[in-house]
């Protein structure tokens, strides 16, 4: 329930593979429709993107090349207010070039995907008389400058405004009485397990800014999986069954609460070298019928800041000692060396 007691806000999802934007757009016609009304009634909409930036990749229509960190298993984002590409892993940074260091082709340089730059753009294109602000934790200023601008949508001082993840929660926007989610599956990607409990979350909280106040509120949620068990939970309301869902899930998988991980984290500067010594401290691992061990292999982010990461993961009953068996291991397996480093994570919250 909200505290000011007002309704929770209607949503509805629009199925992007039935009625989605024309090429090269990136909101449904409905979505831009809902906008239209919400702005000539004076209310203010919210547009949510989770991806900071202009685009998430650069490309070469001419060869192919993509532009990735130099230090990192990742895209370069394009942030076209900032004429950059950056790795938002380790911070590097270079210019946007004028050619394709592959090929030297000019003029064939292309963004794919949007960020919210590119949602700010469009939107400045469909409605040019309206007040637009993008709040994005990396736009120049920091921190003061995200509570001024904080500030001016709380006072109605912006008509729609786009955003990631900061905008989700503790906010209240009395004014704000639409929230568009441009792409609803975005955190459902990767293979974390908690993947779904997260977005579940986090979609609750952004729709939840609607009509926080004086009720009224509503919630569109652009997906290409309209069927997907988090859609419609949002959807029917139903918080509760979907905590039964996972529940169910978790148990059969083993997974917390109903079990233990940790994972076991192997990086270094050279990468045969941490291959090398995760496979060696895996054979090194205490033999527990309990307990069991995956990988090592590859982390979804392979490299970061120049560092070469390999994983392993071990599972055990909820019931089970797992500290002091991990204890037990890093006692009795081969000590890292030449650069490496060897990392704990109990429980992880991330999969990366």
């Amino acid at each position: 329930e909200r505290a000011s007691g007002a309704a929770l806000p209607d949503l509805k999802a629009i199925d992007m593979r039935q009625e989605g934007p024309e090429r090269g757009r990136w909101m449904a016609p409905e979505l831009v429709h809902a906008i239209k009304d919400t702005f000539a009634a004076g209310d203010q909409s919210l547009l949510f993107l989770n991806r900071r930036g202009y685009a998430p990749l650069t490309l070469c229509r001419t060869c192919g090349h993509r532009f990735q960190c130099s230090h990192c298993s990742a895209w370069l984002v394009e942030h076209r207010f900032q004429k950059k590409l950056v790795c938002h892993h380790c911070g590097h940074n270079e210019p946007v070039p004028k050619a394709c260091p592959s090929c030297q082709s000019t003029d064939s340089l292309v963004a794919c995907g949007p960020g919210v730059e590119r949602i700010a753009e469009e939107v400045s294109d469909l409605f040019p008389q309206a007040r637009v602000l993008v709040l994005s934790s990396d736009m120049a200023g920091g921190p003061e400058r995200l509570k001024r601008e904080m500030k001016v949508v709380e006072e109605g001082g912006a008509d729609i405004v786009i955003g990631t993840q900061l905008v989700a929660k503790g906010h209240n926007f009395p004014k704000m009485k639409l929230v568009g989610v441009i792409d609803a599956d975005l955190g459902l990607a990767h293979g974390d397990p908690r993947a779904a409990e997260k977005t579940f979350q986090l979609l609750a909280q952004v729709t939840g800014r609607a009509g926080r106040v004086t009720g009224g509120g509503k919630g569109i949620l652009q997906t290409y999986n309209a069927d997907h068990p988090v859609i419609r939970a949002l959807l029917g309301g139903d918080k509760h069954a979907f905590y039964r869902a996972e529940i169910d899930a978790r148990r059969a998988a083993g997974l917390p609460p109903f079990g233990r991980l940790a994972a076991v984290i192997v990086s270094g500067p050279d990468r045969a070298f941490a291959e090398g010594f995760a496979r060696a401290f895996a054979r090194a691992a205490p033999p527990e019928q309990a307990v069991t061990l995956l990988g090592p292999a590859e982390a979804a982010l392979a490299m970061v800041r120049g560092r070469y990461r390999f994983r392993l993961l071990a599972m055990a009953p909820r019931q089970f000692d797992l500290q002091a068996y991990l204890r037990g291991w890093l006692a009795t397996g081969p000590k890292p060396s030449r650069g490496l480093r060897l990392q704990v994570d109990i429980d992880p919250q991330h999969f990366l």
